[in-house]
Formats: structure tokens, C-alpha cells, sequence
């Protein structure tokens, strides 16, 4: 649809690039499509301000302005970008997203099989969604889902939130995690879960 109106597909890629999906080095890789371009930025810089975008010739050499940023081109940041790219590709850490993603994705949905409050769990590599809803439907439980972040954090298990509606929990972790942090973080995140759906029963 984009190609019949002559309008550029951009692919952002500042959570998903670098490995973090696991089936390729950038995520819209894994869907067999070539972006005209593409942004990046913090997996890039481990934590350093770092931003970039690469595209086609075509569209980069339409940009004829002059222009200068105080902060461009920083020294520090490039530096920093480098090592980082150095240790990702040095330690493989692609394959490791997609080996301990999928041991994430296959925990989590063994044991939410039969959750009333999980509605789905979706993702690739180490970006996987937990979508949570309210018992016996498809709405979103905004409520819970907060609820779960914050016994999530006080156990130990550091969560993000997501989605549309905010009813997603962001179980996205640093690409190094081991398969016993991962084993961790899907114990934390059951305990914590399964008194929800306890509460959930006792309310029908």
C-alpha cells in the first residue's frame, strides 16, 4: 500500500534493533522487508545518549540543508557505541535473545495456560508482551496490571508497561540474562500472578 502512494516505510528500531528480537540483527529483518529507513538509538548505547537513522541513498542525499548540533557526533557517545557493538556481535548476544526468549515465552505461557487475568502472551526474542485482562473477557485490566508492576518490583522483578490501553506488561530484559535469571523472573512473575487469579476466583 505504501509503494502504490509513494510514501517511504520507516521502521523504528530503537527497541528492537541490535539482536533484541533474536530471529534477526534488526526487527523488521525478521519479516522479510527491506525499510527505506531506519532509527536507532539505546541499544546502541548501553545506556550512553546515542541516536542515529540510516537509509537509502536516494532519500539521505534529498537532505541539501546545512546544518550543526552542539551535540553531534559526540566523541563519548561513539566511543561508547562501538564497545557496545563490539560485545553484542563478540558474545553472540543475538542467539542469546532468541535461546533465553524462547525459554521466557515457553515458561511463561506453561504456567498462564489456565489464568484468568492473562490474555495473551506474544513477543520475540527478549521483547515479550503479557497482556492482562479482566476474568471471563478480553478488557483490558489497567488496575491489575499496575498492581502486578509493583509486586513484580517488590519481589525483586523489574517489569515495564505497554500496549494500547496500558494492560501489557513489558518483560523485557538485558540481552546478557542468563537462563537462571530468566528461571527467576518467571517464578517471581507466577507467584505474583497466581494470587491475582486466586482473587479473581474467589469473586465469581
Amino acid at each position: 500500500m505504501l509503494d502504490e502512494y509513494g510514501i517511504p516505510f520507516i521502521s523504528d528500531e530503537v527497541q528492537s534493533g541490535w539482536g533484541r528480537t533474536g530471529k534477526s540483527f534488526f526487527g523488521i529483518h525478521g519479516h522479510g522487508v527491506n525499510p527505506e529507513m531506519m532509527t536507532f538509538a539505546k541499544g546502541l548505547g548501553n545506556g550512553m545518549s546515542i541516536g542515529g537513522v540510516v537509509a537509502s541513498a536516494s532519500m539521505m542525499d534529498c537532505l541539501t540543508a546545512n546544518s550543526i548540533s552542539t551535540a553531534g557526533g559526540n566523541p563519548v557517545a561513539m566511543t561508547a557505541g562501538n564497545a557496545t557493538l563490539d560485545y553484542v556481535l563478540d558474545n553472540d548476544l543475538q542467539t542469546n535473545a532468541e535461546v533465553i526468549g524462547r525459554r521466557l515465552m515457553d515458561g511463561l505461557r506453561s504456567r498462564f495456560a489456565s489464568s484468568s487475568v492473562v490474555g495473551e502472551i506474544r513477543g520475540s526474542g527478549l521483547m515479550i508482551g503479557v497482556e492482562l485482562v479482566k476474568p471471563g473477557s478480553k478488557d483490558p485490566d489497567v488496575a491489575t496490571t499496575l498492581a502486578i508492576m509493583e509486586e513484580a518490583r517488590a519481589a525483586g522483578l523489574l517489569i515495564g508497561r505497554g500496549g494500547l490501553y496500558g494492560n501489557v506488561l513489558r518483560v523485557t530484559p538485558p540481552m546478557t540474562v542468563t537462563a537462571e535469571e530468566a528461571d527467576a523472573a518467571i517464578e517471581i512473575l507466577a507467584s505474583v500472578i497466581s494470587r491475582h487469579d486466586a482473587a479473581a476466583l474467589q469473586l465469581r
